[in-house]
C-alpha cells in the first residue's frame, strides 16, 4: 500500500519581511448570496497567480486582508502531485452580498507555521484512513477489517476545535487503555457503520441492490492541511453488467465546515457511458428523515445513541441538481440517486453535526445548515485576481 503524503509547505510571515515596493497582486472576492458565508475557503488558481506574479514560489506567498497588516493562514496545494502548485486556499468570513480585497505579496524571511485545523492519516495496526478538522471527524475502515465491514464512513463527534484522531487512536493502544467509544471530555465515536454507506459513502446501484466495492485498498494523502486535508481511496473492481468497474474516491475536509466534499470517479477500461450510483446515510434508531428535492438535500436527526444525556446527531448530504436523479429510502439507508459517466468524477457534499458541540441545537438548525450549505455549492465565491 503506497502513502504519498507529500509535506506542503504552509507559511504565513510577518509583514515586516515584505520587501518594499515588490509587486503585489489583489484579489477580489464576491459573496453573490443574501446570506452570510463564515469561515469560507477562497480557492485562486496558482497559474492565475503566476501568470501575473512570475516570481512568485510556493515558499513566498502571503496574503492579507487588504489594508491589513496580519496575514492570513492559506495553503498551497498540489492535487495530482507533480511538484507544481495547482491552488493557493485562505480563509475569510463573508457578510450577505460582501465583496472583499485581499493582497498576495511576495516575502522573505523568517516564517511561522500555524498550528493545523485538519489531519489525514493512515492508522496502524488497524488499517484505518482517518481525517478531521476543527469541527468533526471521520474514518473508513481498510483491509485489516475486509470481513467485518464495507466501504462506510464512520462519523466522530467533537465536543473540541483542536485535533483529536491521533490522540484518540493513542489511548486505545495504550495500558490501561483509553476507549474511543467513551467521551472523556472531548467527544467519542458513538456511530455504527457495519456494511452500509455510513455518512455519505457511496456505491454502483441496481434496483434495490447496492453494489458496494469493500473496504479501499489503495490510498493516498495528498494534503494535511492548515486549511485543508485531501486524500484519495482506490477500490477492488465490482462485477456490474458485465463490466468491472473500479471506484476512486477523492475526499476533502476544509476547516469550519462539517461536510466533506467528496469525488467519485467510476470506471471501466477505456469503456464509456454512464452507470447509476447511489449514495446516502444510514438509518439509527428513532430518526427523522427530511429533505429538500428543490435544493437538493437528504437528513437524519435524532438521538445520537440511546441515551439522551449524549446528544443528538444529524446527518446528511448535499447534492447539485444536476447529478441527483432521485431520492429513496429504504429499510437501511435514505439515499440520493444520481447518474455518473465512467471515467469523469461526480461530486457531492455528505457529514454530520452533534449538540454537543454546541454548533447545532435542534433538527431545524440542521436542516437550515444543509439548505444554506446547498446554496453556497450552487452559488460560489466570484473571485479576480489583478496586478498591482
Amino acid at each position: 500500500m503506497k502513502n504519498n503524503l507529500n509535506a506542503l509547505i504552509i507559511l504565513c510571515l510577518a509583514a515586516g519581511s515584505l520587501t518594499a515596493g515588490e509587486k503585489q497582486l489583489v484579489v477580489r472576492v464576491s459573496n453573490p448570496l443574501k446570506i452570510e458565508r463564515p469561515a469560507e475557503l477562497v480557492s485562486v488558481p496558482w497559474s492565475t497567480l503566476k501568470g501575473k506574479l512570475p516570481s512568485l514560489e510556493a515558499g513566498t506567498a502571503a496574503v492579507f486582508e487588504k489594508g491589513g497588516v496580519q496575514p492570513l493562514i492559506s495553503q498551497v496545494i498540489d492535487y495530482n502531485q507533480d511538484g507544481k502548485p495547482d491552488e493557493l486556499v485562505f480563509q475569510s468570513s463573508f457578510k450577505a452580498k460582501e465583496i472583499k480585497e485581499f493582497v498576495v505579496k511576495l516575502a522573505a524571511g523568517g516564517t511561522h507555521q500555524f498550528a493545523s485545523l485538519t489531519d489525514a492519516r493512515f492508522v496502524t495496526p488497524r488499517e484505518d484512513l482517518a481525517w478531521e478538522n476543527d469541527r468533526i471527524a471521520f474514518r473508513m475502515y481498510g483491509p485489516a477489517l475486509a470481513k467485518e465491514v464495507n466501504n462506510g464512513i464512520d462519523v466522530w463527534t467533537k465536543r473540541v476545535r483542536h485535533l483529536i484522531v491521533k490522540k484518540w487512536y493513542a489511548g486505545e493502544e495504550q495500558e490501561p487503555k483509553i476507549s474511543y467509544h467513551e467521551d472523556h471530555g472531548e467527544g467519542a465515536d458513538y456511530f455504527s457503520v457495519g456494511r452500509t454507506l455510513g455518512v455519505g459513502a457511496s456505491s454502483l446501484v441496481k434496483g434495490d441492490s447496492l453494489y458496494q466495492p469493500g473496504v479501499f485498498q489503495q490510498y493516498r494523502i495528498i494534503a494535511v492541511g492548515p486549511l485543508v486535508a485531501v486524500f484519495e481511496l482506490t477500490y477492488s473492481p465490482v462485477e456490474f453488467e458485465g463490466k468491472k468497474i473500479t471506484q476512486i474516491v477523492r475526499i476533502s475536509l476544509r476547516a469550519g465546515v462539517n461536510l466533506n466534499k467528496i469525488e467519485t470517479t467510476f470506471s471501466s477500461g477505456s469503456a464509456k457511458g454512464s452507470v447509476p450510483f447511489a449514495t446516502g446515510v444510514v438509518k439509527r434508531k428513532g430518526t427523522i428523515t427530511s429533505s429538500d428535492k428543490k435544493s437538493g438535500w437528504i437528513g437524519l436527526w435524532g438521538l445520537t445513541t440511546d441515551k439522551e444525556e449524549v446528544g443528538y446527531l444529524g446527518t446528511g448530504v448535499v447534492m447539485r441538481k444536476l447529478a441527483m436523479k432521485q431520492m429513496k429510502e429504504d429499510n437501511i439507508h435514505v439515499l440520493m440517486l444520481g447518474s455518473a459517466r465512467l471515467g469523469k468524477a461526480v461530486t457531492y457534499y455528505a457529514g454530520a453535526g452533534w449538540t454537543l458541540s454546541k454548533d447545532f441545537t435542534t433538527m431545524d438548525s440542521w436542516n437550515t445548515y444543509l439548505t444554506e450549505f446547498a446554496k453556497k455549492i450552487a452559488a460560489p465565491l466570484a473571485v479576480s485576481v489583478t496586478a498591482k
